[in-house]
């Protein structure tokens, strides 16, 4: 469900096995109910999808709290994702598999921004702030050499494998040190402007020809990164 890290390397992983589970059995019951149609089976449809809005908002709202209390007193970095299932490249097909139609529920039901909100307002509670970074590329990219290509990802799995320099790690883990480092450049930003923008104030084609070369400074090393 979440992978995060901060700049000595520490990472939090939260699995979503379980959750996803509980997800299922929701999805298989209304399905249940819905072929039903009758009136009681409706009643039981309304406090099915109240049961289910308030488990997920449960489990956001836990997710929330173990990544503040993991990095307490922290700029925190969350990937700009908004329109992101219109973006997908996942698309229903006639001929598609049951692997490929439980994909897309999932995507449909992600509660990413409700997320972000319990963030947004929990982390002034322990000393933190978030902020959202351009999320473009994050698991193509290479933290270590800055090379970013889709054959990074081979097969499209979860092991990232640099072609240039053979940097070798889980693709949501490199995913989150690019976000870390980028979150960097928005403080930084912010400390020299006074304003807190995850973005130059610049026209959209000018903003994104001015990324990739603000994101090439960025190292996962100390001793490479510029001084923030």
């Amino acid at each position: 469900f979440a992978v995060a890290s901060n700049l000595s390397g520490k990472a939090f992983f939260k699995s979503g096995k379980e959750t996803l589970r509980h997800a299922e059995r929701f999805q298989k019951a209304r399905k249940s109910l819905q072929q039903k149609g009758t009136r009681s089976a409706v009643r039981r449809l309304v406090a099915l999808s109240g049961r289910e809005r308030r488990f997920i908002a449960d489990v956001n709202s836990s997710l929330a709290s173990a990544i503040l209390k993991t990095y307490p007193h922290a700029l925190i970095g969350v990937e700009e994702l908004t329109g992101v299932r219109d973006r997908t490249e996942r698309r229903s097909r006639p001929n598609s598999s049951e692997q490929t139609r439980k994909a897309n529920r999932r995507c449909a039901k992600w509660s990413y921004a409700e997320l972000l909100g319990f963030l947004a307002y929990k982390a002034p509670l322990v000393g933190s702030l978030v902020v959202k970074v351009d999320a473009h590329y994050t698991s193509q990219t290479c933290p270590k050499c800055e090379h970013c290509s889709r054959d990074n990802r081979p097969r499209k799995g979860l092991m990232f494998v640099c072609e240039g320099c053979g940097y070798q790690l889980h693709a949501d883990l490199v995913g989150a040190r690019n976000v870390g480092l980028r979150a960097l450049l928005v403080r930084q930003d912010w400390m020299s402007t006074g304003r807190l923008s995850c973005a130059p104030d610049v026209s959209d084609a000018e903003t994104k020809a001015a990324r990739p070369s603000r994101y090439a400074e960025l190292r996962w090393s100390p001793d490479t990164s510029p001084r923030l």
